[in-house]
């Protein structure tokens, strides 16, 4: 969903308007148009393209390159970072979560996909923090936060083009999972849950997005000729540890934003 039609400047000066914050209940996910400058997006490219045009990528290292980050060792670079702190997407997780009351990653994640010639199946749905082979996360723990925030460094305007894919709503399904079965049930793999229909997000370069942790999610084939560029950041509220994992079942006890957009009667 769009944030109310606004523009990067609107969101930079009033943060998240009461239809993109209802828009984050019902779908578990908010698209914010323009957020990011051309100026800051093309820093960014700069950085990511200059590493890979230097350091290269080992062969051997794709599959953590996938699961963690592309270009590791300009991840907490002012290029990188700026797309969120120095951004209005700042200004609109802080409207969501709390002024005040967000604190932000030491570095971001560098998300490519490349074109492959093996088309690939369809997204497979998961939320983030669980074990997998190369992603950091230790065996025997879920590694849980408040919201993803990403920023499109490209544009991705077709299906099967390395789209980030949403299940929308999905994220009460797996509230209701944790309500029955505990943080325990997904320590080792995301379970087989009725979701719904998956939706590919089409974005342009300079769109924003700020998603709840428990949204479920996964990336499309790339069938086009061009590379998705993108940069994904992990947000936790400030009292995330100290509240455990009372998150999980209870969604929106990180998001002041959300829960008083609730309390307001819908316009006629």
């Amino acid at each position: 969903m769009v944030a109310d039609g606004a523009s990067g400047a609107a969101v930079a000066s009033a943060g998240l308007g009461d239809g993109a914050l209802r828009s984050l209940f019902e779908d578990g996910y908010v698209i914010l148009p323009g957020i990011v400058s051309q100026a800051m997006r093309n820093r960014a490219l700069r950085a990511i393209n200059a590493s890979l045009g230097s350091e290269g990528m080992n062969k051997d290292g794709l599959p953590g390159f996938r699961a963690r980050t592309f270009t590791p060792e300009i991840c907490a670079s002012a290029a990188i970072m700026d797309l969120l702190t120095a951004s209005p997407l700042w200004q609109a997780a802080q409207s969501a979560i709390g002024v005040g009351q967000v604190r932000g990653p030491s570095e971001g994640q560098v998300a490519l996909r490349f074109p492959s010639a093996d088309p690939g199946g369809p997204a497979v749905p998961h939320i983030d923090g669980i074990s997998t082979p190369g992603n950091g996360v230790p065996p025997g723990t879920l590694y849980h936060f408040t919201a993803l925030a990403a920023v499109f460094l490209s544009d991705v305007d077709d299906d099967d083009r390395g789209n980030f894919t949403v299940w929308p709503g999905s994220h009460r399904v797996v509230e209701a999972h944790f309500r029955r079965h505990g943080p325990a049930a997904m320590v080792d793999r995301f379970p087989d849950l009725s979701l719904g229909a998956p939706r590919m997000i089409r974005a342009r370069a300079g769109d924003g997005l700020l998603a709840h942790y428990a949204l479920a999610h996964g990336i499309a084939p790339n069938h086009g000729p061009h590379v998705r560029y993108a940069a994904f950041f992990r947000l936790t509220h400030t009292q995330h540890e100290a509240h455990g994992s009372r998150p999980l079942t209870d969604l929106w006890l990180e998001w002041p934003g959300v829960r008083r957009v609730l309390q307001r009667p819908l316009p006629p």
